[in-house]
């Protein structure tokens, strides 16, 4: 049929129509005037497009729709891209997202080479929860693919956010127990017994510091700071940005001093560490079926021991480096079976005495009694001494003396430890 024959059989208004429509869609495609007339006469027939204006805004829409079509990425591609634009932040932090992105493909594999234009709200009900069985999973892969899909909707491949109607995964956490001193003794001495003692102050900075992690794996020796007796952990090595110091008290000090070895500038975790110390915990009887390593179990502990022993919230917030107390008191203070004793002991060093050091033959002598005045007698209910002056050395020989004054309801502690923890 040529145009003459389509002028006859159609009238002037539907071959303007025609007209307008062959020139659109002529821009986003091969379209000839007699498929632009059956387009414009199926539009007709709805009884919805009446006036040409209106037949022309449909058309404009839909031009943008299928650019919009043929400049939208696939996820896979989308993706890459957004690890490109965080190509800022650490390797860890990006290897992160990019094992969200391949649960998702393992779950679903037409994911990959699927546009992001088609994602809805199915995928927030549907396809998302399936991917990921536990809720700290679901939570911790919501957040990155809120973000990425918050970055694609910027770019203009995405309508809106398919998990801006979807509830944030909500996460009940869970009491995690602090290691007693017997299982802290196990873990160095497994260590010791393993031959690997350049793992032993990287284990001793996350149970003596509550230093997380990955924090440790980023720290070096010149980060100790000996005179002020502090470990810095800068802001391009913390998980949430800020500087902070934390306090090196006497029994983790000594254990630096005396497992540093040569290597002063170097990283404190020695190569291989995350292979040496999943090895250790196996060796120590942990990561079994019947006895999981619980996750950042000596950050747990130091936070459970420190607070027991120095009973102070707002210092044990400086040395975690959080940033309020909110996290701190949900998730990190588990007091059961912590006595005011056992804290003691633990930063006294029983529990890596014999260990790491040759306990002493006799016990320290007992430190002279202060005369009985108001200016030198505890008051009642003052809080324990500072470790940092409890096991203050006495050159020479170092030595241990002294005992915390008692709690107000509770039995006067025993010496804090049997073992040589002076440091010269």
């Amino acid at each position: 049929m040529d145009i003459e024959d389509f002028k006859i059989r159609v009238s002037e208004d539907l071959l303007a129509r025609a007209l307008c429509a062959e020139q659109t869609l002529r821009e986003c495609g091969d379209a000839d005037v007699l498929d632009a007339a059956r387009f414009v006469r199926e539009l007709c027939r709805t009884g919805r497009t009446r006036k040409f204006s209106r037949l022309r805004k449909i058309f404009e829409a839909g031009l943008d729709a299928l650019a919009q079509r043929r400049r939208t990425p696939t996820f896979a591609v989308a993706f890459e891209r957004y690890l490109l634009a965080k190509s800022h932040l650490r390797e860890r932090t990006r290897y992160d997202y990019l094992c969200v992105f391949r649960k998702l493909v393992r779950r679903d594999p037409s994911l990959r080479a699927k546009k992001m234009h088609a994602f809805g709200p199915k995928f927030g009900e549907l396809v998302f929860p399936r991917a990921f069985r536990t809720p700290r999973q679901r939570l911790n892969a919501y957040s990155v693919l809120h973000a990425f899909f918050g970055y694609c909707v910027r770019h203009g491949w995405m309508d809106e956010n398919p998990l801006a109607k979807t509830d944030v995964p909500c996460v009940r956490e869970r009491e995690i127990a602090p290691l007693t001193p017997p299982e802290i003794s196990a873990l160095f001495r497994s260590a010791t017994r393993l031959g690997l003692d350049d793992c032993v102050p990287a284990i001793a900075l996350m149970l003596f510091a509550g230093i997380r992690p990955r924090e440790v794996e980023r720290l070096r020796w010149r980060d100790v700071d000996w005179e002020e007796n502090v470990v810095s952990i800068a802001p391009t090595h913390s998980k949430t940005g800020g500087c902070r110091h934390v306090n090196l008290l006497p029994i983790l000090k000594k254990i630096l001093l005396l497992r540093r070895g040569s290597e002063r500038t170097g990283l404190i975790c020695p190569p291989n560490w995350r292979r040496k110390w999943k090895h250790i915990r196996r060796n120590a009887g942990w990561l079994t079926s019947k006895n999981p390593w619980r996750q950042d179990v000596l950050r747990h502990t130091f936070a459970s021991y420190h607070l027991k022993f120095f009973r102070n919230l707002t210092r044990l917030q400086c040395e975690m480096g959080h940033g309020s107390l909110r996290l701190l008191r949900t998730r990190y203070l588990s007091m059961r079976g912590v006595t005011h004793e056992a804290a003691a002991r633990f930063w006294g060093g029983e529990c890596v005495c014999g260990v790491l050091f040759a306990p002493e033959k006799t016990p320290p002598p007992a430190a002279p009694e202060p005369a009985e005045d108001a200016g030198t007698r505890p008051a009642e209910g003052a809080p324990l001494a500072d470790p940092r002056e409890r096991l203050a050395p006495e050159p020479p020989p170092p030595n241990l003396a002294g005992t915390p004054a008692a709690p107000p309801d509770s039995t006067a502690l025993v010496p804090l430890s049997r073992c040589r923890l002076g440091v010269t």
